[in-house]
């Protein structure tokens, strides 16, 4: 009896087919493909509630600031406003951290330490005639990422309103 002795085939577990290495990396560009938007996304939003917690502190200044002087800042008179925005809130002429001079007597500063600069690199403002609706108020803001500034506003500015 003749017994037939066949060579068993050797496989290499030891590499990476070509057609797995290409699901590998088309899977891994789907995912990344999904999370960067969503990551993007949440960035930005993250931004903007930093810009809303910043406006808050600062507007609370700016409310302490009239409440003891019965001015805004840059020493304006609130039933006088002219169309002059504070465009750097840590100038003197602000008045939130130092009285330049422009404040009465009752001056009870500093209001803030610092102002910091917003996420996009730029300065909080103050503006006494910012329009809301075709309405105009008081208000402190950011000119948000695009940052197109005085009078021209749009949808990406972030501001809070003051109260008085």
């Amino acid at each position: 009896m003749c017994r037939h002795v066949t060579k068993a085939r050797r496989t290499s577990a030891a590499g990476f087919t070509l057609l797995e290495i290409m699901i590998v990396v088309a899977v891994m560009g789907l995912l990344s493909a999904v999370a960067v938007p969503s990551f993007m996304s949440a960035r930005e939003t993250s931004r903007q509630n930093r810009v809303r917690k910043d406006l808050q502190t600062i507007a609370g200044a700016v409310e302490l600031l009239i409440w003891d002087t019965a001015q805004y800042p840059g020493g304006l008179v609130p039933d006088q406003v002219d169309d002059r925005e504070i465009l750097d809130l840590n100038l003197p002429i602000a008045g939130l951290m130092t009285n330049a001079g422009l404040f009465s007597k009752d001056w009870n500063g500093p209001y803030v330490k610092k102002i910091p600069i917003d996420p996009w690199g730029q300065n909080y403002f103050f503006d006494p005639d910012y329009r809301v609706n075709g309405t105009m108020f008081p208000v402190v803001g950011s000119f948000g990422p695009n940052a197109r500034g005085v009078n021209e506003y749009d949808e990406d500015d972030i501001v809070v309103i003051l109260t008085d």
